[in-house]
């Protein structure tokens, strides 16, 4: 996600500004690192800016990815950030996570003018059933309308979607890959459903399927050769895991894809 000029890829930093995150998806075992509860902490914006001038200013950080759980959630809060950002009229290229549901079309135009060219959203799935059967609150009437909003304000979008939800079949993970290459989002990250330690969905499986988890680490591995993804109500784990294979391939192979790739980031990148 560094632009066109695949050369120079650093120096390349990272950032928080925030800890935490005050949503509750089952899927999502952040809350652990912060006393098992949903909540965030702010940092202050003088320190955040401290730290930002001293990347840029000492070792000539030109990359910077905002490595908050959730950098959109309060209008405020990112006009703060991005206003500081802009005054110091810093060449950067950063990234940063948000949701569908508390993105507005005011932050992607501060985000954008500060130089966060990059939104990666956890759109999760693309089934409105799907959502609900992890407490994902969002909707893709939501996505939709907040990936029009980001086009507009010229962003480049990463996209986080999870195979093998509770409640997946083989027609809700389709619209998975409908939704990516209809999008045509410039990055895509294809996870398949696991009880990660911590989360809420972990609990569940070790309360009613412990067979279910993974017998070792590895097992958790996204892209490893024992990635054990969960079965699903009507899916066993290897009919998830290799649909979800295929939608890679399918979708990073597909001529769209790497068209787009190439007339945006020219042909190296591609």
């Amino acid at each position: 996600c560094l632009g066109k000029d695949i050369k120079n890829r650093s120096p390349h930093g990272v950032i928080y500004s925030s800890l935490g995150c005050p949503f509750s998806c089952e899927t999502c075992n952040i809350k652990i690192l912060y006393n098992g509860k949903p909540g965030i902490r702010y940092r202050p914006i003088k320190s955040i800016i401290d730290e930002i001038d001293l990347l840029v200013n000492k070792y000539g950080v030109k990359h910077l990815r905002v490595l908050d759980e959730l950098f959109t959630i309060s209008e405020k809060r990112v006009t703060e950030v991005c206003n500081a950002i802009i005054e110091r009229g810093y060449d950067l290229n950063m990234w940063q996570y948000a949701r569908v549901d508390t993105t507005t079309p005011k932050m992607l135009e501060l985000m954008k003018k500060a130089g966060m060219d990059w939104i990666c959203y956890g759109f999760e799935s693309a089934s409105d059933e799907s959502l609900k059967g992890i407490n994902k609150r969002a909707d893709n009437n939501t996505a939709d309308k907040v990936i029009k909003q980001s086009r507009e304000a010229g962003m480049n979008i990463m996209a986080n979607l999870i195979f093998g939800l509770p409640d997946d079949n083989l027609s809700s993970m389709q619209k998975n890959l409908v939704f990516m290459k209809e999008n045509l989002f410039e990055y895509a990250n294809l996870y398949c459903c696991s009880a990660y330690p911590g989360s809420e969905l972990y609990k569940n499986v070790l309360k009613e399927h412990p067979k279910w988890l993974p017998d070792s680490w590895d097992g958790y591995s996204q892209l490893g050769y024992n990635m054990k993804p969960l079965p699903t109500k009507y899916l066993s784990s290897e009919e998830v895991l290799k649909f979800r294979d295929r939608a890679f391939k399918s979708y990073f192979s597909s001529p769209e894809y790497i068209g787009m790739i190439r007339n945006k980031f020219g042909n190296k990148s591609a």
